[in-house]
């Protein structure tokens, strides 16, 4: 394997602590939730964004009609996740709508909450990309080389969309001083709001790897995104555990990627990584003798306030294997090697009395 984009001790943990204890490996978890939106605005300020957005000359609007999913027209393996959710609490229905963007049609659909319930389909293409973010209303969605915003009027009953004609900036992935052949990037980034923007070239289900990427100015963390260092293969979200200064998720987010028009930003690891238990709380001091704990660790960046989800080394492949809920296993697959870390948990006197690894997430 190629020099690692990371120091050594974003691999490893070891923990020593005095008490006979019992380790609990930690699972991987699904990616965070949308965080909350923008706070609610009156009437007046809702009219206002509304005539501004509609000014553009470049604007353009189609009428939301109410429509079930089974009446959705859209193939069966292209209904984007919150419908499958919808089905899934017994909701059927919500808004459809098509729109012309780009010189083509486009099925938007709608439903309760555009924060996280927004879906663009291209009719020609046949398909509707799927980053993290992407079903968000509020993002920056982009359709061939340009972006788009989108917004709803009229109360609701229609849909309008126009060109972003603001600042852009490059994020890019950096090498960091390291001897590296091989970097590239892809996922999105996210501001406040739950507005998010797409790094890497636009594909079916998900983004393309690249260098560099031009977005709209601002400051972002990330969402969720995979960085490739030769045979290091890295995938970092925004940190929704506990952060550096001990406090829990959501209390104060860090947006440390600033993208400026005059000033790439470069995401190149060289901050120095920090390990982060989020399990036992750090409220939890005292234990007696026998006590069963369960152990959760996240290594994150401490100042953009980012979590390392995963290490891989994609030269070596190894066997996965799927299991049902009820442990069977239903297959295997060959995957790329996971750099999970091993926590030890021995006694003041360096007596090991349990380990295990420890996967990120």
């Amino acid at each position: 394997m190629k020099p690692s984009c990371l120091k050594a001790s974003w691999i490893l943990l070891s923990v020593v602590l005095g008490l006979g204890l019992v380790v609990s490996g930690c699972k991987k978890e699904v990616p965070p939730p949308e965080e909350p939106g923008a706070p609610p605005v009156s009437t007046a300020e809702q009219a206002v964004k509304e005539k501004e957005f509609l000014s553009d000359p470049d604007v353009v609007t189609c009428e939301l009609e109410t429509i079930t999913i089974s009446k959705l027209d859209l193939p069966k393996d292209r209904l984007p996740s919150f419908v499958r959710r919808m089905e899934r609490q017994s909701k059927e229905v919500l808004k459809q709508g098509t729109i012309t963007l780009a010189g083509r049609s486009f099925k938007v659909l709608l439903g309760e909450r555009p924060e996280r319930e927004f879906y663009l389909f291209d009719v020609e293409k046949k398909f509707g990309p799927y980053w993290w973010g992407s079903w968000s209303l509020h993002s920056y969605h982009k359709i061939d080389d340009a972006f788009y915003e989108f917004m709803t009027v009229e109360a609701g009953s229609r849909i309008a969309a126009r060109p972003y004609k603001g600042e852009l900036g490059v994020i890019k992935v950096g090498k960091g001083g390291r001897e590296l052949e091989k970097i590239e990037f892809n996922g999105s980034v996210h501001q406040q709001g739950n507005v998010s923007a797409p790094i890497g070239t636009i594909e079916k289900y998900w983004t393309g790897a690249v260098t560099e990427c031009e977005i709209p100015v601002g400051d972002y963390t990330s969402h969720i995104m995979d960085v490739t260092c030769d045979n290091l293969a890295i995938e970092i979200s925004n940190n929704y555990h506990t952060n550096a200064q001990g406090l829990r998720s959501g209390t104060d987010v860090v947006y440390g990627m600033k993208v400026r028009k005059d000033k790439p930003y470069v995401l190149d690891f060289s901050n120095e990584p920090m390990v982060i238990f989020d399990q036992p709380p750090t409220s939890q001091t005292t234990f007696s003798r026998g006590d069963e704990i369960a152990f959760a660790a996240v290594l994150i960046d401490p100042e953009l306030d980012i979590m390392i989800r995963g290490l891989n080394d994609t030269s070596v492949k190894v066997d996965k294997e799927y299991k049902d809920r009820d442990g069977k296993v239903i297959h295997s697959a060959p995957v790329d090697k996971p750099l999970d870390p091993n926590v030890v948990v021995a006694r003041a006197d360096g007596e090991v009395v349990a380990e295990g690894v420890m996967p990120f997430g």
